[in-house]
């Protein structure tokens, strides 16, 4: 019995030795582990962009809170400002903002901004009081890099001639 076994160690030893020569590495196993050392490094060094705090110009409103977007239901129905909404323009709901008026909307953790066009009203009351201060467009939604979670956490700058506008 312990013949068969040293036979059969023998040949999985010499198997190997055929396989890879004294002090050298099969090929495969030395780009697996070069492949494997630079995937590891480039995740390493890949950052996300540095979520500076807004520095408001001095004609510049902020307004922190959430933004969510329509849903597609909603798509080319008529808008409080009697527009239909387009899904792929950068449009958005505020209570309170005068329709037109055009507001830049970042969000601080991806680094990304978009200005969009208030045209209607929202979002709903219920919304308001869980932080939700504005409701953008798909577009905007992808643009600003949370279309896939559906909310984010935004900051508004609203021109202070919107703030002196009348609510409609």
């Amino acid at each position: 019995m312990h013949e068969q076994t040293d036979r059969f160690d023998t040949l999985v030893a010499r198997a190997s030795l055929a396989r890879a020569p004294r002090g050298r590495r099969p090929v495969s196993r030395t780009l697996g582990v070069l492949l494997l050392g630079f995937g590891v490094a480039s995740c390493a060094t890949a950052e996300r962009p540095a979520a500076t705090p807004l520095q408001p110009a001095p004609d510049v409103e902020l307004q922190r809170g959430t933004a969510v977007y329509y849903a597609s239901k909603f798509q080319g129905r008529r808008t409080a400002s009697g527009a239909r909404l387009n899904q792929a323009e950068m449009v958005a709901a505020h209570p309170s903002l005068p329709f037109g008026c055009v507001v830049r909307v970042t969000n601080p953790r991806e680094g990304r901004s978009v200005d969009v066009k208030i045209i209607d009203r929202g979002p709903s009351p219920s919304g308001q009081r869980r932080g939700i201060v504005i409701d953008v467009s798909q577009a905007a939604a992808r643009e600003l890099g949370f279309l896939g979670r559906g909310t984010a956490v935004v900051e508004l700058e609203i021109p202070k001639r919107c703030w002196a506008g009348p609510a409609t």
